[in-house]
């Protein structure tokens, strides 16, 4: 009975107390009454405490010019000061949070000398809530502005270095290098400066590495930009948006290879930018090697031109982990680093076969174990403990790798998965073989993720993975940047084929999957297994001296290739206006002390004056630069090109072609056409070939004799792929045959969906050029194609607004549209138009409702041609509304 009797008075107790901290003014007084940490609880009177409250509002007492001048500003502060002290609400909050403990008094009550100090409960109290509200302060707008995203994303707290940056970070008003681990919430603070920059009508960039990470930020703050009423607009090879889209963004979240491209084209959409935020600036460090077939795909050395090319007009912040040197990147940028000390690192521990025996030992040397498992998933899986409650990432070399031991995983250690995961995973579109393989692997809850993965499964798979719902996962380095998920271990196999991990930062990064957030609730564990030597690492002690111990390198770019250097001098004379040779070589090598490598590299600097004259000189014979009085102009063709999109050096490597092709050409001389540009030949299977131009300027060797044997052969699959899509072939059949005709390179879903994209985009491109240059039915023809392989349809239903059929409101993805067969089967029915679905069976005199005739007369099951019928009916009401 005492015992009951000690509960309810500790819950009226409690009630009290609840209902003490509710009253209005009850959080600012305590936080006005709590000193700094370290510091002495200090005992305030009245006016302290009102003007602290002030404070806290980002309003401060001013200082009067005299002791005899009192000026309108403190007149207005008196207002505000009398406001807050009439009414005797602050007088009564104070006397219930002194009945409550939280605050005791000194002096007579109703004195003016009365003082207050704040009790260790209030000082617990103001703790327990400052947890559940995140940064308390309002007095900067960094922090309002943190508030407003903590409340949109359901945050009850920073983690620690967020909290150390919106405590100290006032204002970011000038570049910024934000340096902090993965997983550690860097996209959070940049979202705090976009927001801010918004709020002032700054215009802002996104720069996305990845489309996942472009994906994830749409998903996560796009709906609270536009409830605040700011336009977000999504630009990268997978999202097709219209220049006036681009031009009336608030904010732009691009790719680094879209916007480098529209950049250079000088596209109006890319001025006035007041600010750039770039993601995972580690990418500029260059991890491809200088060789022939390879040329161009160096994205170090694209990010570098977009940076240099954006800090003369655009205030900048990046975000990365740490790196060597980082004072030469700030003072590139002239920029402040904000690389707080604040760190969570996971249990690392090596694992290696020894004899008869797998031994596990820590990176730090306490703890050590071993196994006599025979396989090393086995060892790591017993030593982690607890299988079933933890989620797992291993990483991998390859994409075969990644399927086959995501197979084991299934039968090794199953786990249960809702079926309805798998279904929303897999989608209900076309019959996918790589997706079908995925779908066996997922009902025993593993998955494999790489770039062969269907785009759309692999965007469905990622968002089930930060749910939790699958917690097995086997993937190459794909997944290893841009997104953090909650993964409680990742463990690395590190073989002849895991090349990417070659360096400490790199291996941070594959880490960092387990994120900062997730560290600092659960910890985390990482196991770096060395199952056999590679490149630059022959044993174990190598691996771990050189992931684990060696200190973090420099950031060094890649050189600049004669494609991208041709952009640049294109991009100086696309106005049209006359030039001299020494003003352009004036620009160009201004352009290349600018860039980082030229920053930091002399010797590079200087090869770039016999770099620009070799290429000056070529683009003059190629008829790009045309001699006029007294200089040179860039060629009319040459900028037709440009304005179209269309990359100079795509236009010389296809002009004699298209110079042969005419009306009556068939599709496949358009299609060999489209694979003569870049993006195509540099997708799996590789077909790009240098042209001896760009071989001499990089002082490079031609392609080994094996790969130039292969080239017919990897152009033939390409071009029998493409002709297949367009001839409304199933993908299944078409990677199947693309199987038959290439040796030893599959293709898959993934790898498809790239092909395809960069196909139709090129196709559009050279659309727009021949309309330029007043082709105009050789221009419509390139359009229909574009549009062709966009959807897989021949050439009647590419003419149709069919395919353009939204069946789920808002989803622009393949998935939320009218499946090509679908579409099929409506034209052939008659049905070729949105407005045909609707208006062919429209008649007062016809028995029946019009949707119920459509369901009978279109050949599709009946619950989907309901579907069908009410989604094109929503659709042309949609474009009424827009006309009115």
């Amino acid at each position: 009975m005492p015992t009951l009797r000690k509960e309810d008075e500790d819950l009226s107790s409690m009630r009290d107390q609840l209902k003490a901290l509710s009253n209005r003014h009850a959080m600012e007084i305590l936080q006005v009454l709590s000193p700094q940490t370290g510091e002495i609880v200090p005992t305030l009177g009245w006016d302290s405490i009102v003007e602290g409250m002030l404070a806290l509002d980002g309003i401060n007492k001013p200082l009067p010019k005299s002791k005899s001048e009192r000026t309108q500003t403190l007149a207005d502060y008196e207002s505000l000061r009398q406001s807050l002290m009439s009414g005797g609400t602050i007088y009564e909050t104070m006397n219930k949070l002194i009945r409550s403990g939280f605050v005791i008094s000194t002096g007579d009550k109703g004195r003016k000398q009365r003082g207050f100090m704040i009790t260790h409960e209030g000082r617990l109290a103001l703790a327990a809530i400052a947890k559940l509200s995140g940064p308390v302060g309002t007095g900067t707008d960094v922090q309002r502005a943190a508030k407003i995203l903590l409340k949109h994303k359901n945050f009850v707290s920073l983690l620690p270095a967020q909290e150390k940056f919106v405590q100290e970070i006032g204002d970011v008003d000038s570049n910024l290098v934000i340096q902090m681990p993965p997983g550690s919430g860097k996209t959070f603070l940049a979202m705090i400066v976009i927001l801010l920059r918004l709020q002032k009508g700054v215009r802002c960039l996104y720069l996305s590495p990845y489309t996942s990470l472009s994906r994830q930020i749409v998903e996560e703050y796009g709906t609270l930009l536009q409830e605040l009423g700011y336009s977000v607009v999504r630009y990268d090879g997978l999202s097709r948006v219209s220049e006036s889209e681009l031009e009336n963004g608030n904010l732009i979240i691009a790719m680094y290879e879209s916007f480098s491209t529209a950049m250079l084209q000088k596209k109006k959409w890319t001025e006035n930018l007041g600010l750039a935020i770039v993601d995972e600036l580690t990418e500029l460090d260059s991890n491809t090697a200088v060789e022939a077939y390879t040329l161009g795909t160096d994205r170090s050395t694209k990010l570098d031109s977009v940076i240099t090319l954006l800090k003369e007009q655009t205030q900048i912040v990046t975000l990365s982990s740490r790196f060597g040197e980082t004072e030469e990147v700030s003072a590139w940028l002239d920029a402040k680093v904000f690389r707080p000390s604040v760190r969570l690192v996971p249990d690392e521990f090596i694992v290696n076969k020894a004899k008869d025996q797998f031994d596990i030992v820590s990176s730090d040397g306490t703890q050590r174990a071993s196994s006599s498992e025979d396989d090393v998933l086995d060892v790591v899986m017993d030593h982690l403990g607890d299988y079933q409650n933890k989620s797992i990432l291993v990483v991998v070399g390859s994409r075969y790798r990644a399927q086959g031991v995501a197979r084991r995983l299934a039968r090794s250690h199953p786990r249960i998965v809702k079926q309805d995961v798998v279904e929303r995973v897999i989608g209900l579109g076309e019959n996918l073989p790589l997706s079908n393989r995925l779908a066996d692997t997922l009902k025993f809850g593993a998955a494999f993720h790489h770039s062969g993965v269907d785009a759309g499964v692999r965007e469905r798979l990622e968002r089930e993975i930060r749910n939790k719902k699958i917690r097995t996962v086997v993937s190459t380095t794909g997944i290893t940047s841009g997104i953090s998920f909650p993964f409680d271990c990742v463990v690395i196999l590190l073989n002849q084929s895991l090349y990417y991990l070659e360096t400490r930062a790199r291996y941070l990064q594959v880490a960092g999957r387990i994120g900062e957030n997730h560290l600092a609730q659960h910890g985390g564990r990482v196991y770096l297994v060395f199952e056999g030597p590679n490149r630059n690492m022959p044993n174990s002690q190598a691996m771990e001296e050189k992931l684990l111990h060696r200190p973090l390198q420099p950031l060094r770019p890649g050189i600049l290739y004669p494609s991208l250097a041709i952009s640049i001098l294109t991009r100086n004379t696309v106005n049209g206006k006359k030039f001299t040779q020494d003003q352009l070589r004036t620009l160009f090598q201004d352009y290349v002390n600018n860039t980082y490598r030229g920053t930091i590299d002399n010797d590079y600097r200087s090869g770039m004056k016999k770099f620009f004259k070799t290429l000056f000189n070529w683009l003059v014979k190629q008829g790009v630069f045309e001699e006029v009085e007294s200089g040179f102009k860039l060629s009319k063709d040459a900028r037709s090109a440009v304005r179209a999109n269309l990359d100079t050096s795509d236009y010389l490597r296809i002009k004699s072609k298209l110079a042969r092709i005419d009306d009556d050409s068939d599709e496949s001389a358009l299609i060999d056409l489209l694979l003569q540009t870049q993006l195509p030949q540099y997708l799996r299977p590789p077909t790009f070939m240098p042209s001896k131009m760009e071989l001499k300027l990089m002082g490079l060797e031609p392609p080994e004799d094996w790969y130039v044997q292969r080239l017919p052969e990897r152009n033939d699959v390409k071009r029998t792929v493409l002709e297949s899509w367009l001839d409304e072939q199933d993908v299944t059949t078409i990677l199947k045959n693309a199987a038959e005709k290439a040796r030893g390179i599959n293709l898959d879903e993934g790898d498809l969906n790239y092909l395809l994209g960069f196909c139709s985009q090129v196709a559009e491109s050279i659309s727009q050029f021949l309309r330029t240059t007043k082709k105009s039915s050789l221009s419509k023809r390139m359009n229909v194609l574009s549009r062709q392989l966009q959807y897989g349809v021949r050439k009647d239903l590419a003419d149709a607004d069919l395919l353009e059929l939204r069946l789920l409101p808002g989803d622009d993805s393949p998935s939320g549209r009218l499946s090509r067969s679908t579409a099929r089967t409506l034209y052939e029915k008659g049905y070729t138009s949105i407005s045909d679905v609707v208006k062919k069976d429209l008649g007062a005199s016809k028995e029946g409702y019009a949707r119920d005739r459509f369901a009978k007369n279109c050949g599709l099951e009946p619950d989907l041609a309901k579907e069908v019928y009410k989604a094109a009916l929503a659709q042309i009401r949609a474009k009424f509304d827009e006309e009115d």
